[in-house]
């Protein structure tokens, strides 16, 4: 059996942000997490502890950025784990969307209607001016996993776009496919044996 299909890996959106709530785009930059984001990491932390079995060897991996990285540290806390159990890894940071970073899609459209028309022409090659595309983002997660070894369970806390294409390299799904999965933050994603399963708070 291929190695890659034996762990358990859970792939846990950080908690809604000031900016998700504003609907502007993050990419790099960040916002700290909303008293509802909170509530969502803790939900999502309790509902692992029924997932998780203490027969396994447990890895906690996020992505540096700080609203990432305040969801993760949550997450051991309310393990019972020590903080230096996260595993900070920069493969897992959201899609940089470059100039458009802070901006609403309305704002987008009218400050950059050219490259809003080419972006949703060719979803997955065209960046955001001086920002990534999702073959970008493909190319860097798929470099990370495939040269990981992975065991037991894993939590992999990031971002929407980036887990999305996470799960797209997991299942070995279309461009067309990842686009249509969902960027939860009311529960997580449970990858196991070649297969994905919603997990809802």
């Amino acid at each position: 059996m291929n190695q890659k299909l034996s762990p358990t890996i859970f792939l846990l959106r950080h908690g809604e942000t000031e900016w998700n709530f504003q609907k502007r785009r993050q990419g790099r930059q960040n916002s700290p997490l909303t008293k509802r984001g909170v509530a969502q990491a803790v939900a999502s932390a309790k509902r692992l502890k029924h997932r998780l079995s203490s027969r396994h060897p447990l890895k906690v991996i996020s992505s540096p950025l700080g609203r990432a990285a305040q969801t993760a540290s949550i997450v051991v806390e309310e393990l019972g784990l020590p903080p230096e159990t996260i595993e900070y890894e920069s493969s897992l940071m959201e899609c940089s969307f470059g100039q458009w970073e802070g901006l609403a899609e309305n704002e987008i459209k009218r400050r950059f209607p050219q490259e809003w028309e080419a972006r949703c022409a060719d979803r997955w090659n065209c960046p955001a001016p001086g920002g990534e595309s999702y073959a970008d983002v493909h190319s860097r997660v798929s470099a990370w996993y495939s040269g990981k070894s992975f065991e037991g369970a894993v939590i992999v806390v990031g971002h929407g776009l980036t887990l999305r294409v996470f799960r797209g390299i997991y299942l070995t799904l279309s461009s067309e496919e990842v686009f249509d999965l969902n960027e939860h933050q009311d529960g997580f994603i449970e990858l196991r044996c070649g297969h994905s399963t919603f997990v809802e708070h």
